[in-house]
């Protein structure tokens, strides 16, 4: 029988594997290059989490988790000695939305552009990029992931997407009004 104190601890590592999951398969995918990996890396994070003293990261649970993430993705990836990108099918695999299909089609074009314009992007520049965006962290909480100071995490993502937005609107000039003849 469990205690309640041994309870809460469950219902609390379930919420945030619930919560978490996804994004931290996202994120350690982009960083190993291998879902399997990434698979492993956030199964061993979470083993890490049933480890620790939930008093030490509940208030920080997200920028712990993400850190950690990183952190073994990284180990990985220099042990495994290779680093493909996964494409974006098995990373984005969204359930349809209730969307006519050729504005989902656009959508999914425009999304495409952007991520392969992302791709461009030097790699600090998409980190934290994808953090920010794709994972909903703070700045500071990316700082922290990162190693890199507040002011820096906010200088690579305004280069970033000032370049993004360059490079989107130097392509969409490209396309005459109304698509291809």
């Amino acid at each position: 029988m469990l205690t309640d104190e041994q309870s809460d601890r469950m219902e609390w590592v379930q919420s945030a594997l619930n919560r978490y999951e996804g994004p931290l398969t996202r994120y350690a995918a982009r960083i190993t290059g291998d879902l399997d990996l990434a698979r492993d890396v956030v199964q061993d994070t979470f083993v890490r989490l049933c480890r620790e003293n939930d008093s030490k990261v509940r208030d920080k649970l997200g920028e712990w988790l993400f850190t950690v993430c990183r952190n073994r993705a990284l180990d990985v990836r220099r042990k495994e000695r290779r680093m493909q990108v996964i494409s974006e099918t098995d990373i984005e695999n969204r359930p349809s939305q209730d969307v006519s299909p050729s504005v989902e089609v656009e959508r999914q074009e425009a999304s495409n552009d952007v991520l392969r314009l992302l791709e461009a992007l030097p790699a600090n520049q998409q980190e934290v990029v994808r953090l920010k965006f794709q994972n909903g962290l703070s700045y500071k909480e990316i700082s922290r992931v990162t190693n890199l100071t507040v002011t820096n995490v906010g200088f690579l993502i305004h280069t970033a997407l000032k370049t993004l937005r360059q490079r989107f609107k130097a392509e969409t000039k490209l396309v005459p009004e109304g698509g291809l003849p």
